[in-house]
């Protein structure tokens, strides 16, 4: 293990914690305004569109 690229206390990642949940609220937040649960990812406008009611 090279130590050249840890941090002071010889800990990595642990940014990678704070991004876990970045995922779920992306796709709530598309889920607000538009009323249409994506759940797989990644998240695109082509799934997005193909889930939207038709217009009357």
């Amino acid at each position: 293990m090279r130590r050249d690229k840890s941090s002071p206390l010889k800990a990595r990642g642990v940014g990678e914690l704070g991004i876990y949940g970045v995922g779920a609220s992306v796709a709530n937040a598309i889920y607000n305004p538009c009323g249409v649960r994506v759940r797989d990812y990644p998240l695109r406008l082509d799934k997005l569109l193909a889930r939207m009611p038709a217009i009357a």
